[in-house]
Order: C-alpha cells, then structure tokens, then sequence
C-alpha cells in the first residue's frame, strides 16, 4: 500500500526534474549537401536528445525574423569574409542569436545536429557560465555543444558581429580572408601572441563533455561530435552510419 509519505516523495522527485530545450539550427545551403540528407541527420540528432530527456528543438529561419534584431545580424553576419557559401558562415553566426530568441530567458544547450547524446540528461549551466563542451584531444576548443543563458547567447552574438576582420583572419590554405564563429573562438581561447582583437568573456568556459569522433573517448562519451572525420573514414553521409557505429 502506498502511504502519503510515498506520494509527496513521488511527487517532490518529479517536481525536480530538469527539462532544457537543446537547439540546433538548421539553414539548406544548395550545392554543399543534399537537404535529405541533412534531415535525415537531425532526425538521429532529435531522437537521440529526447530519449535522454531533452526538448529537441530545430530552429530555421522562420522563427527569428520577425524579430526586431534580426535584420542588423543578418546584415552583420552575412558581411563576414569566408570561403564557404555564405548562407553557412551566416549561419554559424546567427544560431547564437537564434538560440537567445528561442531561449526565452531560461537556459539552453546549442549544439550542432551531428552531435549524438549517449546518456546526458538535462541540467542547468554553471553559476555565471557560458560552457563550451569540448573533451581533449584535440588540445582546442571546437564547436559542437554549448550551455548557456539567454542572455549570454546574445552577448556572442554581438561579440561576433562587432568583430572586425584583420591580418589573423587570412586563411593561407584558403588563399582569403575568413571569419566564422570556430575561428573566432580559437582566438579567444588560443589567441597568437599580440591578438588583442577581442578577450575571451570571463564568463565563457571551456568545459569536457563532448567528444570529437574518432578520437579517444568516442565510444564511451555521452555526447560525441560525428564531424568531418566521418567523412575522411568513409561514413558518408553520416545518417548512414552513426547509429550503426554507436547505437543510443
């Protein structure tokens, strides 16, 4: 028989339960992947998140451009110098500013939809902390997950657009100048010797708990990052492989 006692307990550990919303944003480049393919990529990325108790949420552009702020990011970030299409540079740009409309002022996780969640439940960021979820090796930072506030999101989103683009920018391999939010974070958190261009926000941290596939740890991590690596090992395109690589 269960007693009152037993209810209220039930009842209190319910109350406790954390549901955050992950985000991933998601914009059709033509010409750089197949829009099946990259549908067929978030669907493992909305199921993988919700089985561990996350609200997935896929962001497009429809949702942010009724905003009043929308049209000065898009002018900023679509002015950015890269050497990819610019509909996919813009948008590693605008997904911090996506994610801090979709926020609603509460906390949320962005990541990108290639990363697979193997058992990470839902929690709140540090105290006063942005966290980028990124495990060593490699001894960087790459995107992949971040944890933050609403309103953290916004200030990258203004850091990234106040950014002007100088000499540290040029990609040699490339032969131009280019700008993305990866390259900008690199300078923050391993800026060459002189870069004053922009100090890294104290309250941005870099924190484990994503890993980059294939490297140590994919196996057995709760989030692993299936990026460009799956390609130069064959597993392409990635749908195709990723469960029967590690299923969740």
């Amino acid at each position: 028989m269960v007693t009152w006692v037993q209810r209220f307990q039930s009842f209190e550990n319910c109350s406790k339960e954390i549901v955050v919303k992950v985000l991933t944003y998601y914009k059709p480049v033509p010409g750089l992947w197949s829009d099946q393919s990259q549908w067929a990529l978030i669907d493992i990325w909305k199921r993988s998140w919700a089985k561990a108790g996350w609200e997935p949420i896929v962001v497009q552009e429809h949702h942010i451009k009724d905003h009043p702020r929308y049209a000065f990011f898009v002018e900023q970030f679509y002015s950015k110098p890269t050497e990819y299409p610019a509909d996919y540079s813009a948008s590693c740009f605008l997904r911090w500013f996506a994610a801090y409309v979709m926020a609603e002022g509460q906390s949320v996780m962005l990541t990108d939809y290639d990363v697979v969640n193997y058992g990470l439940e839902p929690r709140e960021p540090e105290p006063g902390l942005m966290e980028i979820l990124c495990d060593e090796p490699p001894a960087s930072v790459f995107m992949g997950a971040v944890l933050g506030r609403a309103q953290n999101f916004l200030d990258m989103a203004e850091l990234f657009a106040s950014w002007k683009p100088d000499e540290l920018d040029f990609n040699h391999k490339a032969g131009c100048m280019h700008q993305d939010d990866l390259s900008m974070l690199v300078r923050m958190f391993h800026p060459p010797p002189g870069d004053t261009a922009r100090p890294k926000p104290e309250w941005l941290a870099k924190r484990p708990g994503c890993v980059l596939y294939d490297y140590s740890g994919w196996r057995t991590g709760k989030l692993i990052h299936f990026g460009f690596q799956m390609h130069q090992n064959g597993h392409w395109p990635k749908y195709k492989y990723i469960e029967a690589l590690r299923p969740f």
